[in-house]
């Protein structure tokens, strides 16, 4: 090597940050998708690191064992991807063991045709020297070049996809992490694409992993700025699409991490909470629970006043006891709250009911020929009247025996009627 290509320097340099993802990626190797993303970002390093060595060195055999090398990391790239946004996402379910399996044998196979390469010409039929000022080396390609890209390209897609789909029912500090991430990797497709078809414009130069420099440094940003493999979807198998009971998860600083549909049916919102600043402001209630360090417990009504709902705070720390977020439970007390309104309203007519016929227990001013019952305001009224006002009590009337007998005097077959008495 006589001197540092400008391709080298950036080779070099993306080279650099993918390993340096891979050791942020190391920290947090517990976290969903941490070995799946460690193993993607040392594919991407190897990939870029092989690139750099080959686009410096000197002489058709180190070239091509560089770029042998270089297959090493590249092979593996999509298939890490898919099974990364996998993890990450928490949908494995998608894909068996046996499939999973499968799938490996598809980069190692293409791995054993590169370095075969030399007995049956699959991969490169010869090669030529390009650029002389640029340290070029031109590989003709042969059958099975196209197979690497194409099913790489095909992981990316499915892992696009995976994160597309992820993206529907995340919280907002999540999907972020999604697109970023995604937009990082369409950087090293792009060059990808440029080296597959403009050949000439490149001039055989292997500008494919040029892209990673662009990538690594966005990746570095969703690590620090946006905490990738930090904040994780929380408890998402626990957020299934019909749990009766509404959950909501923010992170350490308030930021909202999933929510569940019936949370959203039950807060009525047209929009997510972005963070619990939000609730806080509508909820006053809901301070408490967020400066709480246990779990704690409110009730407040939501939806306009139609709904009652019981929050359960629960609070989320790690290994070492630093808080992680908070796991916010909802649950429907609505119906519990009517019946509980029902049987206060029906106490409170009994207890009324009682009082008032304890009125009727104290010493009533009654006369004592007509039997009328003067009341509070010095009105007399007829016992009935009295009694119904305020006992509800309704009369029906009849005759005892003995005032039949004093009314209605029997003679023989006729009845005579005294109306004297």
């Amino acid at each position: 090597m006589d001197r540092l290509y400008p391709q080298t320097v950036i080779f070099i340099l993306g080279a650099l940050l993918c390993a340096g993802a891979a050791l942020l990626g190391l920290r947090r190797r517990d976290k969903p998708g941490g070995w799946p993303f460690i193993g993607l970002m040392l594919a991407c390093a190897v990939w870029t690191g092989g690139a750099a060595v080959e686009s410096a060195v000197m002489g058709e055999s180190l070239k091509v064992f560089w770029s042998q090398m270089e297959y090493c990391g590249l092979v593996f790239v999509g298939i890490f991807l898919l099974f990364f946004a996998l993890a990450y996402t928490r949908q494995t379910q998608l894909l068996g063991r046996d499939m999973r399996l499968l799938l490996w044998l598809i980069p190692l196979g293409s791995l054993a045709l590169v370095w075969t390469n030399p007995w049956q010409h699959a991969m490169w039929t010869r090669f030529s020297p390009g650029s002389e000022a640029a340290n070029v080396l031109v590989y003709h390609r042969g059958p099975f070049f196209w197979f690497i890209p194409g099913y790489t390209y095909a992981f990316i897609a499915l892992g696009f996809g995976v994160f597309a789909n992820a993206c529907r029912s995340c919280g907002v500090a999540i999907r972020r992490q999604y697109l970023v991430f995604m937009l990082s990797g369409l950087f090293p497709l792009g060059t990808g694409c440029v080296y597959l078809f403009g050949q000439n414009w490149v001039k055989g130069m292997d500008v494919a992993p040029m892209g990673f420099s662009v990538a690594g440094l966005m990746i570095a940003w969703n690590f620090f700025r946006l905490q990738l493999l930090d904040l994780v979807p929380i408890g998402r198998e626990m957020l299934v699409e019909k749990i009766p009971d509404g959950m909501i998860v923010f992170d350490g600083k308030g930021r909202l991490v999933d929510i569940n549909p019936t949370a959203r049916r039950l807060l009525g919102a047209v929009k997510d909470p972005e963070d619990s600043r939000i609730l806080r402001e509508q909820y006053p209630a809901l301070e408490d629970l967020f400066v709480a360090n246990e779990e704690k417990q409110c009730e407040l009504t939501f939806s306009d006043g139609t709904v009652d709902v019981s929050i359960t705070m629960v609070p989320l720390y790690r290994k070492g006891g630093q808080l992680q977020g908070r796991l916010l439970i909802l649950h429907d007390i609505t119906e519990q709250k009517a019946v509980a309104r029902e049987r206060e309203k029906n106490i409170a007519e009994l207890s009324q009911a009682i009082a008032q016929i304890k009125t009727l227990e104290n010493l009533l001013p009654i006369c004592c020929s007509c039997k009328k019952i003067r009341d509070d305001n010095g009105y007399w009224q007829q016992l009935e009247a009295y009694i119904l006002e305020h006992a509800g009590v309704t009369f029906s009337h009849g005759l005892c025996p003995e005032c039949a007998r004093k009314l209605y005097k029997e003679s023989g077959d006729s009845v005579i009627c005294d109306l004297s008495s």
